[in-house]
């Protein structure tokens, strides 16, 4: 890869502003080992989007954050056809765990994101009551009371939620709170609904009763597959797009978007961190 195809965009929000630490590090890595590769800090949101814009399709964006990065700048990648690297730095990170950059130092995860191919993965697309926007990792839907109905259906086909309170709708691998070894992926044209409990402390004490055949509100049921899925209630929902709160809808339609992004590392069933020993250009 040619380094004047890539610039890297660093979050200096990321992670609580813990981020911003690396701009002098990446900075010098970048002058010593990929002189040809920019390093854009904008900011604001709006600011890096515009950086985007400018740039011509097939560019590489090594984006230094986390999930909440990567769905800041989602409609600008897609719009512009550029390539996507990932360097994790945020406090939320499913999408780099997926991609097992999450077990890298940054300066691996860098040349990683630089070197690696770039392969198709799915993005979601969301619409609200109130808007549309783009996600790739994770969608998460809480209902404020177990006792406050709402209906779920994937593909049109219902879901049963019984009463949980809680929805995840995963394209990315998801966190402590859901099944074991979901066989969640990243450009298989599927997402992942999870209907997750809400039970909380009490949840500890309802997991022996298990084995006599006893599930507490706080078990994830058996989740299901699909590419399209509709939320809807008479209450407002709470939602978290990739890890950023969004404003509260009573109606909630998902639809995927298969390999609609070019993504570093997509094409690597399982990393292996020692491959990366090796930290210069």
């Amino acid at each position: 890869m040619n380094p004047s195809t890539a610039v890297a965009l660093l979050n200096p929000e990321a992670d609580s502003g813990r981020a911003a630490e690396l701009r002098r590090p990446v900075a010098a890595w970048l002058s010593r080992n990929a002189p040809g590769v920019s390093l854009l800090i904008p900011d604001t949101i709006a600011e890096a989007r515009a950086m985007l814009t400018i740039l011509a399709p097939r560019t590489r964006v090594v984006l230094i954050g986390g999930d909440g990065t990567v769905h800041a700048m989602l409609p600008a990648l897609l719009k512009g056809g550029l390539k996507v690297g990932l360097v994790p730095a945020g406090r939320h990170n499913l999408l780099a765990h997926t991609l097992g950059l999450d077990e890298l130092r940054w300066e691996q995860a860098l040349v990683f994101a630089l070197r690696s191919p770039t392969g198709p993965v799915d993005v979601g697309l969301l619409e609200t009551d109130d808007t549309a926007l783009h996600f790739i990792s994770q969608v998460r839907i809480d209902r404020p009371s177990r006792m406050m109905p709402w209906s779920v259906s994937v593909d049109r086909q219902g879901l049963a939620t019984g009463t949980a309170r809680r929805l995840l709708l995963c394209n990315a691998l998801p966190g402590w709170s859901t099944p074991e070894a979901l066989p969640v992926e990243l450009n298989d044209g599927r997402f992942d609904a999870v209907v997750v409990g809400g039970a909380g402390r009490w949840s500890r004490w309802m997991r022996p009763l298990e084995r006599f055949g006893l599930r507490s509100a706080a078990t994830a049921v058996p989740h299901c597959q699909g590419t399209s899925m509709c939320v809807e209630s008479d209450w407002p929902l709470d939602l978290r797009v990739d890890g950023e709160p969004m404003a509260a809808s009573h109606r909630m339609q998902v639809e995927l978007l298969p390999r609609a992004l070019d993504l570093a590392g997509s094409h690597v069933a399982i990393l292996d961190p020692h491959r990366f020993v090796d930290t210069t250009w």
